[in-house]
């Protein structure tokens, strides 16, 4: 008796532990559906989900949504049974009474890749019920480095039986190529490649070209191609179109147009004089320098022989490599190479100096066939030297003739992004958060890629009053145009005109640009009403939101920036700073749907308080945008093949243990 007591025992312990690992999950998500539209660059995505309640009660259910930093979300709606409960864009201290979704809700929240915002909303789902989200957010897709990006972020946190992306691309111009790169993950860049240099591409992805201009692609994994944990990953796509109009090309809807611009087609590049300022701070000790110095090992190789450069490395003080810039012949990049391999990391941050003596070197050129710029890395805030940010960046204002434009990267959470911001907004550049990652160094190389090869400088639109209403116009003056870029300028057409005339002047490699012309808008007759108008909003929306930065924040000019901002915001129904999302719903009252990691971001605004104008304002809704989007919502029968499947894992479970009894209980019927 004794001898069959021990697998007894062991019997007990595996169907305790079993027990234990087969406890039921509350929740099941049975459907992860992604339906995109990419209408002349600009994206519309509807993320839908359906997560069923398990449990036996009443229960919080969460969704989260990652979107990319560019986009704005334009609508939010929940089905729960047979009720549909829509989101309504709100003045946002109006909706600070209500609940706030997210962290308030209880949930945890997640960390988010980088250059991106999160939203996040929970509710309260009956037992044995289903909630389907749907979240729409529209982006303004940009092109770089030769190409249109277009990025899904997943991550439903268990595998999905029904799981698909469908986007479909519609443009004016002839597509050159549509392609879908492998799925993006945590891994290095470099894992994008194989060993042959050669991208990897996402073999599951369906691409059908339906037209010249037009193209569908299709991502739907298998439960069994998702993984044991299921899919946390980037859908990536790419794509093209023919270029080569020198005057752009221009659309038409209604009474608005966009007015795309690109000048790849020149052979020759615009020689710049590019100084790099390279924090030195004791904080950079580390992996930081150590980054930094790979990452500039690849740009200096990257320089063209007609640029001339300089380094400028800081800490208390400021230092230079050369006295003055020095051409980028081969024997003064290795001596490059060396100089900044040589820099330690000690010290203060003396931001002030750093900036002043760049300038220095760049103002005063008068080489108007030449392009200046700084290229500016720190991780920290001023330490040394002159500290105050509003002192700093009037004394770069200062020192800037106009002619030189600042891209600042803030590597790490450290940097005092408010003064980059500033620094950028003030001097025609932009400012970049460098993860402190392993891939640092491909972050930092990647942007100076970006800004390498300047096809155009001066660029300048002019446009006829007679055709174009100019107070409505976007940004029509670019000091810098990057090669591998595109510029878009959106506005109003007069009353009754049909044609957009305009004048384009600037100064390229090969000379002086001029450009005259007067067009009328082509393939625009299967595109609804509405959508040159809304990407015009989008533009000016994030254009203001970036030019307020200039200004300090309580300035007669960021008031009028913001409130119009504002009044945007609520007529074309965009969560923007200044608006948010509320959804009104049984037993919970008024929710507060917002990003969640820009929660804390939002406080900047706080301190205005716009009202609305006094006339009614015609809403132009999202939905003018096709979506092509069945209203069905499929949670019955995601639920009924979620329990389905949950009945045969416990089936396979009870006939394991049963093997493992009779295996275990053997001895004991011997004799």
């Amino acid at each position: 008796m004794v001898k069959c007591l021990w697998p007894l025992l062991v019997l007990v312990s595996l169907t305790a532990l079993l027990d234990c690992s087969a406890a039921s999950p509350t929740k099941n998500v049975t459907s992860f559906i992604v339906k995109s539209d990419i209408l002349f660059r600009f994206a519309t995505t509807k993320i839908s989900s359906t997560i069923l309640n398990l449990d036996n009660k009443k229960q919080k259910l969460g969704f989260l949504v990652t979107m990319p930093k560019a986009a704005y979300v334009v609508g939010y709606n929940v089905v729960v049974g047979k009720r549909r409960y829509r989101g309504k864009i709100v003045k946002r201290d109006t909706a600070g009474q209500g609940n706030q979704a997210g962290q308030s809700s209880g949930q945890t929240t997640r960390q988010t890749p980088r250059d991106t915002n999160a939203f996040e909303v929970s509710i309260k789902v009956p037992a044995s019920k289903a909630a389907t989200f749907t979240l729409t957010y529209q982006q303004m897709l940009q092109r770089r480095n030769g190409f249109y990006e277009y990025e899904i972020f997943i991550n439903p946190g268990q595998v999905v039986p029904d799981f698909h992306i469908d986007v479909g691309i519609q443009e004016n111009r002839p597509l050159t190529f549509v392609r879908t790169p492998a799925l993006r993950t945590d891994d290095l860049l470099t894992s994008r490649f194989d060993e042959f240099g050669k991208m990897r591409l996402n073999k599951l992805a369906i691409i059908n070209r339906t037209g010249p201009t037009m193209a569908s692609v299709q991502y739907k994994p298998s439960a069994s191609q998702q993984g044991d944990a299921g899919i946390s990953a980037t859908f990536v796509l790419q794509y093209d179109m023919k270029h080569g109009n020198k005057g752009g090309d221009v659309v038409t809807i209604d009474n608005f147009f966009a007015h795309f611009i690109v000048t790849d087609y020149s052979t020759s590049t615009v020689p710049k004089d590019i100084i790099f300022v390279l924090d030195k701070s004791g904080s950079m000790k580390g992996d930081k320098i150590t980054q930094l110095k790979a990452a500039m090992d690849i740009i200096l190789a990257d320089i063209l022989p007609q640029d001339r450069v300089n380094i400028i490395d800081f800490s208390y003080g400021a230092s230079r490599w050369k006295s003055s810039l020095v051409k980028a012949e081969q024997n003064q990049i290795q001596q490059a190479k060396s100089y900044v391999n040589s820099i330690a990391a000690v010290g203060g941050t003396n931001i002030n100096d750093a900036l002043l003596a760049a300038l220095s070197d760049l103002t005063g050129q008068g080489n108007k066939e030449r392009v200046s710029m700084i290229f500016f890395l720190t991780d920290g805030e001023p330490t040394e030297g002159e500290q105050d940010p509003d002192v700093i960046t009037q004394n770069v204002a200062n020192a800037n003739d106009g002619t030189v434009s600042i891209y600042c990267l803030g590597f790490g959470k450290g940097a005092d992004f408010s003064l980059l911001k500033t620094l950028c907004a003030q001097n025609d550049g932009f400012t970049k958060e460098i993860v402190e990652d392993s891939d640092a160094v491909e972050q930092v190389s990647g942007l100076y890629k970006e800004i390498s090869v300047v096809s155009i400088k001066d660029l300048r639109i002019n446009y006829d009053d007679k055709t174009v209403d100019k107070s409505t116009l976007t940004q029509t003056s670019f000091p810098v145009v990057f090669n591998g870029s595109e510029i878009s300028i959106y506005g109003r057409l007069q009353e009754g005109s049909k044609t957009v005339k305009y004048e384009i002047t600037g100064s390229g490699g090969e000379g002086a640009l001029d450009i005259s012309a007067e067009v009328s808008g082509a393939g625009t007759e299967a595109v609804k009403p509405g959508v040159v108008e809304r990407m015009w909003a989008f533009k000016t929306i994030t254009e203001k939101l970036s030019e307020k930065d200039k200004y300090a924040p309580t300035d007669n000019k960021t008031m009028e920036l913001l409130e119009d901002v504002f009044i945007k915001s609520l007529k074309y129904e965009i969560v923007t700073p200044l608006t948010t999302m509320v959804v009104d719903l049984p037993d919970e009252g008024v929710i507060e749907i917002k990003e969640a990691s820009q929660a804390d971001d939002f406080y900047e605004f706080s301190i205005y308080n716009f009202t609305l104008p006094p006339t009614p304002m015609t809403t132009t809704s999202a939905s003018t945008i096709p979506m092509n989007v069945s209203s069905s919502t499929p949670y019955e029968r995601s639920g009924t093949v979620s329990v389905h499947v949950q009945a045969y894992i416990v089936a396979t479970s009870i006939i394991s243990l049963f093997l493992l009894t009779l295996t275990i209980l053997e001895p004991c019927f011997q004799i």
